[in-house]
């Protein structure tokens, strides 16, 4: 799964560091990020590759196309803890 692509040519990646590194080697561009900036998380699908910058819209999607997903029974079992460990508090 490569979520980051290119926009000058064919290649994608897997990491945004990645293409970072491979637009400024190959085509001289260098992002103009100050020091320490965060960017945009990309949520990525494990089951097809499907990418969203909303956690809401990729839970919704692994939700509605991936029931029995890894990913989404690990959501479930984070959200439970979560609830449980705020509840005893």
């Amino acid at each position: 799964i490569r979520p980051y692509k290119c926009e000058l040519c064919e290649k994608a990646f897997s990491q945004r560091c990645s293409l970072e590194s491979h637009m400024r080697k190959i085509h001289g561009v260098h992002q103009q990020y100050a020091y320490r900036q965060r960017r945009s998380k990309i949520f990525v699908c494990e089951d097809c590759g499907y990418t969203s910058s909303r956690p809401d819209e990729y839970f919704l999607h692994v939700r509605q196309r991936h029931p029995g997903s890894p990913a989404l029974r690990r959501y479930y079992r984070r959200q439970a803890h979560e609830n449980s460990t705020f509840a005893s508090t």
